[in-house]
């Protein structure tokens, strides 16, 4: 067996055995979705309402903030009893004149301003320190919570032994982009897999905002990690390592997604790179919980390997056929592999997704072909995601640009009652 035989041979196995794991997770999922919905498990009851603090770190967010501040306004949740925490992180726009304008008229919304900012994580714990809730949530400044959020997501915390709760986000601009839609949909399969590792107690991720936490659990674990490029999901490992327990709830908050390539590529630099970091620094992760759970929390941390991979498959295809002499036909495993690699993680989005969201036809066949050019986007970000933890190490604020588009009238005016 040749070089090229082996290396084919070796990706073949690698991503067979990621597709035999990852394929009942997500069947899961997509059953539990079909029947229930997203997080179907009966909460606890109404209990008398505990002091609540948001955290809302901001940084040149001039474009959204006010749209959150004002959803804000509209939680029901009795005031006496709610504070919002604004961390505004040495903003250059006007960010900052927003947010002071509602502290002004709303005394539980207080900002503090820095004027060195050091990255999201450190904001996070800044705020956390002048908080006072019993329960501390996190939202981002492009969110739209509904109004019911807080008390949806206090009825988990009924259970002493629960440490934080988690909702998901629906889309804003669907239709601003085919890249917001690819992007809208491929969150969508990372939500079916959250809900079938749900199920099978497997590990869960945060995300970075919609996340509720009970504060002494917080403390336990000592806070956020500024240094970590994804500080919600590395949190997450630190509650899993402590045995805390986290609960998946169906408490909606609208997001936007991002409607450019370039905004794209930053946002998923990131996020590769950060789970990377954060599989690398866990490593160890099997000495403080099942070695199941840490098995599949190195599987997601270290997935963007997978993407990587594929990448140098079809490199050395691109190469093999006019430099390196490699036959054609010792290539087709790999190319098999790849094609299937692809219709796996975005066929099934598809035909979940775009099915119900009754995507014509011309519009359905549009985001198939499309997927492979995206696919292509993301593995190149997972690759430079790769080389940032590697050499250039952690940055500050890898900000996502928002536009503050949202995507009908229909949905504006739906969103304008929440705000209501």
């Amino acid at each position: 067996m040749n070089f090229a035989d082996g290396f084919v041979l070796a990706l073949t196995i690698i991503f067979l055995a990621y597709f035999a794991y990852a394929t009942p997770i997500i069947m899961v999922g997509v059953w539990r979705y079909k029947k229930h919905g997203f997080a179907a498990e009966e909460p606890g009851e109404d209990w008398d309402p505990p002091n609540v603090s948001i955290l809302v770190p901001v940084k040149n967010e001039e474009k959204v903030v006010g749209r959150l501040l004002n959803a804000l306004t509209k939680l029901d949740y009795p005031r006496e009893n709610l504070e919002v925490v604004v961390v505004e992180d040495g903003s250059k726009d006007r960010t900052l004149e927003i947010c002071n304008n509602f502290a002004r008229n709303h005394p539980w919304i207080k900002v503090f301003h820095r004027n060195a900012s050091i990255g999201k994580g450190d904001a996070l714990n800044f705020g956390f320190n002048k908080s006072t809730g019993e329960v501390v949530a996190t939202f981002d400044a492009d969110d739209i919570p509904e109004p019911l959020a807080i008390t949806k997501a206090l009825r988990y915390f009924n259970d002493p032994k629960v440490g934080a709760v988690h909702g998901y986000h629906r889309t804003l601009n669907l239709q601003e982009s085919i890249v917001a839609r690819l992007a809208a949909y491929e969150t969508f399969l990372y939500r079916l897999a959250n809900d079938g590792k749900y199920a099978l107690k497997l590990f869960v991720a945060f995300s970075g905002s919609n996340t509720f936490f009970r504060r002494t659990a917080l403390e336990k674990v000592g806070l956020w990690d500024p240094n970590s490029i994804v500080e919600d999901a590395e949190l997450a490992v630190r509650f899993a390592r402590a045995g805390i327990p986290t609960k998946l709830a169906p408490v909606e908050s609208w997001q936007e997604m991002p409607a450019k390539v370039k905004s794209l590529l930053k946002q998923r630099i990131r996020w590769s790179g950060g789970n990377i970091q954060t599989g690398l620094k866990h490593w160890d992760a099997w000495r403080s919980m099942s070695p199941l759970k840490a098995f599949d929390m190195e599987v997601l941390m270290m997935s963007p390997i997978m993407a990587i991979l594929a990448f140098v498959g079809w490199a050395l295809l691109a190469l093999g056929i006019g430099h390196i002499g490699i036959p054609i036909a010792e290539l087709v495993p790999l190319l098999v592999v790849m094609g299937a690699l692809n219709i796996f993680y975005f066929g099934t989005l598809l035909t979940v997704v775009v099915a119900q969201a009754k995507t014509g036809v011309v519009s359905y066949l549009t985001l198939i072909l499309a997927t492979y050019p995206y696919a292509t986007l993301l593995s190149i970000a997972n690759f430079v995601g790769l080389i940032s933890v590697l050499v250039l190490g952690r940055k500050l604020w890898l900000k996502t640009e928002k536009t503050g588009y949202i995507d009908s009238p229909a949905l504006s005016a739906k969103l304008a009652k929440i705000r209501e």
